[in-house]
């Protein structure tokens, strides 16, 4: 199964849709960081009575979490549930070949041969 064209692009578009969401998410935090501790009068900029440069943008952390988890939620939605179903279907029809395969290989065994009863 790991060698389907179908798992294949799923792993690879679960994989690049991660670094990017990954790197967007560590990008904004670390920046955030960053300029708290390099440029606090940038941060202390007052944008409306006692809310700051600083407060907003530690604010905009929650808003950049919520649009990276939306964006994950409609990715696996669009992208990887179809292909996964479409996989999981294949990998049932496989199984079920290969059950009725050892079904019809191996000879009939007597009821209540090879049981072990202890009693």
């Amino acid at each position: 199964m790991s060698h389907d064209p179908a798992y294949e692009s799923l792993r690879r578009a679960h994989r690049r849709f991660s670094v990017r969401a990954t790197a967007v998410a560590v990008g904004g935090f670390l920046s955030y960081v960053l300029l708290s501790s390099f440029v606090p009068d940038l941060m202390n900029v007052s944008l409306s009575g006692h809310f700051t440069l600083g407060l907003a943008l530690g604010l905009g952390q929650f808003v950049l979490m919520a649009v990276i988890v939306w964006r994950y939620l409609v990715h696996m939605r669009t992208r990887v549930a179809p292909v996964a179903r479409g996989l999981r279907g294949l990998a049932r029809h496989q199984e079920e070949v290969a059950a009725r395969g050892r079904a019809t290989a191996e000879p009939p065994v007597a009821p209540g041969a090879g049981e072990y009863r202890p009693w």
